[in-house]
């Protein structure tokens, strides 16, 4: 197969950055705040789910604005990425890192992704053909292996995104002053943590039956 045109890869590039904002990372916020309904009891979350659940062209959405935009980002990423050699030993500079954090975060990501989909919409649509409940969840959650599984894979999407944040904002052009992409690269960093401390206390919500946030008054 013959390599794009230098136009074409301006383009794809251009659509690879896009699609893990908008869709992806909409999404990535949606299902954050969908779960966090754990924090609210069983019955709060299985109704979140079943709600959800009654959406009309939900397949047809899951496909068009999630798998799609999803396996375009992650095999154009994994293509783009191959060709590049981590530098970091020799360039211990901050973004050299970020970069290489990219690119593992990216792998370990969409490894995550992929368990959490087959574990929950294919045990919902192959296995019980019902929703995925609160007590599946928390199942899954008193298992360590798979808890630090998700831990991980939790921080690998969130700092995935929130990098992402940064890449996207030069690659558009909306932050163009090196002064600027440096607080940008901090701010962005910050949402990762934030991100991060959510995403977990959702995973520690369906292990333990409580939120660790609740104690702070959060």
């Amino acid at each position: 197969m013959s390599a794009p045109t230098s136009d074409t890869s301006f383009l794809l590039r251009r659509i690879h950055s896009l699609t893990g904002i908008i869709p992806l990372g909409g999404f990535l916020l949606f299902h954050f705040f969908e779960n966090a309904s754990a924090r609210r009891g069983p019955e709060a979350f299985n109704e979140a789910v079943e709600q959800i659940g009654k959406m009309p062209y939900l397949y047809a959405l899951e496909l068009c604005v999630l798998m799609l935009p999803l396996m375009f980002h992650a095999l154009y990423g994994l293509l783009i990425r191959t060709p590049s050699r981590p530098n970091v030993v020799a360039y211990g500079y901050a973004r050299n890192w970020a970069f290489f954090f990219q690119r593992v975060s990216g792998i370990i990501a969409f490894l995550f992704i992929a368990f959490h989909v087959v574990t929950t919409r294919g045990w919902a649509l192959f296995i019980k053909r019902a929703n995925f409940t609160y007590a599946d969840m928390q199942h899954y959650m008193l298992q360590p292996e798979i808890f630090a599984f998700y831990v991980l894979g939790v921080l690998a999407v969130t700092y995935h995104f929130a990098n992402g944040l940064w890449s996207f904002s030069i690659t558009w052009g909306l932050v163009t002053s090196h002064a600027a992409q440096k607080r940008l690269a901090l701010l962005t960093f910050l949402f990762f943590l934030a991100l991060s401390v959510v995403g977990v206390d959702i995973a520690w919500t369906f292990r333990s039956g409580h939120s660790f946030l609740a104690f702070l008054g959060v």
